[in-house]
Formats: structure tokens, C-alpha cells, sequence
């Protein structure tokens, strides 16, 4: 798309052809802004002064801008940005013992500790996790999570860390 925005500038410039579409990288975000409340209320008035007071040479191009996009887009680096989310997506295939650790995380996130409303010496037992899975889960009889099954998987996930 960066090379047909950079063969319809050349057009523009070189030949007798136009169009009415953008040209500016400043008439593209104030059009993406224009329900934005808080870019009409604060930002318009400044970006306009902008736009006047330089020269499109001062400014990147169409092309490049997209180009820039592109190129932010294909180095992106996916990564969990919190214990919650880290624990529920870690695994290659989904199990229950994606959910019992992200509810454990989940746990620990909302504790005192980290200003959370649970208190900070809450403690649930490896019976009252597995129960509380098995009903979130829906699980059938054959499905059932038990306690020495999130014992196991603490001690896993205690090990794994140290």
C-alpha cells in the first residue's frame, strides 16, 4: 500500500492527474480524530497551527508514514503484560491447568498485597480451588479436578519457579 500512496504522490506531481483524497499526513489524523471529543477539543487547534506554519517537506509523506506502520507492525513482539493473562495463555494447548494457574494468579493479583480487595493472608485450599474449577469449568464426573491435582500443580509451578 506504501508504494501505490508513493506511485499516486509521483502521479500528482508529475502529471496532469488529481485526486481529492488525502495527501497530508496531518489531513489523514484529523480525519481518523474527527469523533474523537478530545482531539476536536484540544489537539485540532494545535495540529492545524502545525500544518500551516510548515511546508509538506517538512513533513513525512503518506507513503512513509504507512511504511513506518508497517514495519512498527512486523517487529511487533506479542507478550502477556500481566500474571493473569501470562498464566491463562502460556500453554501451547489449552487444559485445566491453564485455568487453575490463572486463577491462582488471578488470586494473587487481587490480594492486599497489590491493593487488591482479597486480604492479604488469603490462602484457598487445593480442595476449594479444584471445586471452584469444576464448577466454572462445568465439568463432567470423568472431567473432575481434585485436590491433590492442584497440590501437584503448585508444587510443579513452586518448583519451576525457583
Amino acid at each position: 500500500m506504501a508504494g501505490l500512496l508513493q506511485q499516486r504522490s509521483d502521479l500528482h506531481n508529475t502529471s496532469g492527474f488529481s485526486t481529492d483524497t488525502h495527501y497530508h499526513v496531518c489531513d489523514v489524523i484529523e480525519a481518523a480524530a474527527e469523533s474523537n471529543y478530545l482531539f476536536t477539543s484540544y489537539v485540532k487547534e494545535r495540529l492545524d497551527a502545525l500544518h500551516g506554519q510548515f511546508d509538506l517537506k517538512y513533513w513525512p509523506s503518506l507513503s512513509d508514514f504507512l511504511q513506518e506502520l508497517a514495519s512498527d507492525a512486523e517487529d511487533a513482539v506479542m507478550e502477556a503484560i500481566d500474571p493473569l493473562t501470562a498464566a491463562a495463555t502460556m500453554a501451547s494447548r489449552p487444559s485445566r491447568a491453564d485455568f487453575i494457574k490463572a486463577l491462582l494468579a488471578a488470586i494473587d493479583e487481587n490480594s492486599g498485597r497489590n491493593y487488591g480487595q482479597l486480604p492479604s493472608d488469603f490462602k484457598a485450599t487445593d480442595s476449594t480451588l479444584a471445586s471452584l474449577a469444576n464448577c466454572v469449568l462445568d465439568l463432567s464426573a470423568e472431567d473432575l479436578v481434585d485436590g491433590p491435582y492442584v497440590k501437584r500443580l503448585r508444587q510443579r509451578e513452586r518448583d519451576g519457579a525457583k
